[in-house]
């Protein structure tokens, strides 16, 4: 799919924030700064959703940085919104691998910072940087013997299909008492055309 920037930041913010006031300048200055540079190429979306499960191992020498591998297969979700509430499902699909490998840095009691790589297929030649927006968030226990984490990842380019890759990724995990990490991404990505 691509999709065309627009040539007026101000018109394509107020676009999306105000619906059917297009025409009318952006009034939200903080943003309109932002966007003051023009994209002239048209990019492709690429929208995706992983289960990675992982583990995780302190690095020796830094009890503040935790070392992470592992590994997911795609994925499809369905969601369903019922009138008892919203149920979710999730089940593998076919094809190859995607490896993850990050480290993450404690910051304060809840806080921490991640950076690493998302290698997609078993060859290794399409690999995504990514790294913390700011500052994920932990919060232990949320059942006996598990921590919950959330993040959201500003991806910093690549190699082979994601040499000029921009976009972002959350991710949501859990963390057991053995290091299991069960790591949920949803990720917007964008290539050059």
């Amino acid at each position: 799919m691509a999709i065309a920037l627009w040539a007026d930041p101000g018109a394509m913010v107020s676009s999306v924030l105000f619906p059917g006031r297009a025409s009318r300048p952006c009034r939200i200055p903080a943003i309109q700064r932002q966007l003051r540079a023009p994209r002239t190429e048209c990019m492709r979306q690429i929208l995706y959703n992983m289960h990675f499960r992982s583990q995780t191992s302190p690095v020796v020498d830094h009890s503040d940085v935790v070392r992470t591998t592992g590994s997911a297969t795609g994925c499809v979700v369905s969601t369903m919104i019922r009138p008892s509430g919203v149920q979710a499902d999730l089940q593998p699909s076919d094809g190859d691998l995607a490896f993850f490998e990050s480290e993450l840095r404690v910051t304060g009691p809840a806080g921490f910072q991640e950076d690493g790589t998302i290698t997609i297929g078993e060859d290794s030649e399409h690999l995504l940087r990514f790294s913390t927006v700011g500052e994920g968030h932990l919060t232990a226990d949320v059942e006996p013997g598990m921590m919950a984490g959330t993040a959201s990842w500003k991806v910093n380019g690549g190699e082979g299909q994601f040499a000029a890759a921009r976009g972002f990724i959350t991710s949501t995990f859990t963390i057991n008492d053995t290091g299991e990490r069960s790591d949920f991404h949803c990720g917007l990505i964008f290539l050059p055309e």
